[in-house]
């Protein structure tokens, strides 16, 4: 098992850009935003604030993997 208290966050944030459950998790927010952008009501609403939430993250991730590349 690996030690995760000693990494940075940026290091663990950057490995979510390869990680296979965490692009199927944005390919199915980006689903939420697209197919459900018509609807109104609450848990459609609470549906696109996570879809959004898990969006910025992977372009965080996505930046801190190119930042940590150089």
């Amino acid at each position: 098992m690996t030690d995760l208290a000693g990494k940075p966050i940026t290091s663990i944030l950057a490995q979510l850009t390869y990680s296979p459950l965490y692009i199927i998790t944005v390919i199915l927010a980006l689903g939420v935003l697209i197919f459900l952008r018509n609807e109104k009501g609450c848990f459609v609403l609470v549906g696109k604030v996570w879809a959004i939430c898990h969006i910025i993250n992977y372009i965080l991730a996505i930046y801190y993997y190119i930042a940590n590349s150089n």
